[in-house]
């Protein structure tokens, strides 16, 4: 396990060299954050989650989100305890996504930094600020993620 960390932290960090909003030591926290989820006792999990940006507003607001077998299969707003329909889950993605979202940017010319904080024992961002250029009007986002916990057994 330590080497495969070590592995992915200096991938990351190879990876991070060049124009990337990400520094290689933020690419090393970065793995290392991932390594932690991944080594999580349970594979299906709740969470919180907003975001703040130019979206669909119930993006913004706080909402429970449901992953089972790697899936969004429920969302429902805290506010007023709606269940969003199908379509609307997909403005929330699972801790993965995240991830993915991050590791995406790398590639973003629009983005100038990205800004991550962590959970210390699981490892899941609980904020990402994607820094848009400051000529760059609507470009960046915040997503919001805190209280995840493993989906109870049916």
């Amino acid at each position: 396990m330590r080497a495969r960390l070590l592995l992915l932290a200096l991938s990351a960090a190879a990876a991070a060299c060049g124009e990337s909003p990400l520094s290689p030591i933020e690419s090393i926290r970065l793995a290392e954050a991932e390594a932690r989820w991944a080594a999580r006792s349970f594979p299906d999990y709740s969470f919180e989650m907003r975001k703040a940006c130019f979206c669909a507003p119930e993006a913004t607001q706080w909402a429970r989100v449901d992953v089972v077998g790697g899936q969004v299969v429920r969302v429902v707003m805290l506010e007023t305890g709606a269940e969003l329909p199908p379509l609307q889950r997909s403005y929330f993605p699972t801790v993965e996504g995240v991830f993915v979202s991050i590791h995406s940017a790398h590639d973003d010319d629009y983005l100038q930094d990205i800004r991550i904080e962590y959970d210390q024992q699981l490892g899941y961002p609980t904020q990402v600020d994607f820094v848009s250029k400051p000529n760059i009007a609507d470009g960046g986002a915040t997503y919001y993620l805190r209280n995840a916990v493993p989906v109870p057994s049916p």
